[in-house]
């Protein structure tokens, strides 16, 4: 089984690291904008970073649901 604040852990990632991802793109968006394009480029890709890091969350969220899965029943011991 794997602890509740694993998966809690796992589930708020999941949630706000699409945010975060957003929130790099529009900085990215503005700084090209201004014709930054040295700290445009940066920020693209700890934006790609975010997004790689938030796809191996979602890959270990779907291992631990699947680990839950297949334990016993909460109730059973």
């Amino acid at each position: 089984m794997i602890p509740r604040r694993t998966l809690t852990i796992l589930v708020t990632t999941a949630c706000v690291l699409p945010i975060a991802i957003v929130i790099l793109l529009a900085m990215v968006r503005l700084l090209a904008a201004m014709e930054d394009t040295a700290a445009a480029g940066v920020l693209d890709r700890v934006a790609l970073a975010v997004g790689i890091v938030w796809i191996l969350d979602l890959v270990c969220l779907l291992v631990a649901q699947g680990i839950n899965s297949l334990g016993p029943p909460p109730g059973s011991q």
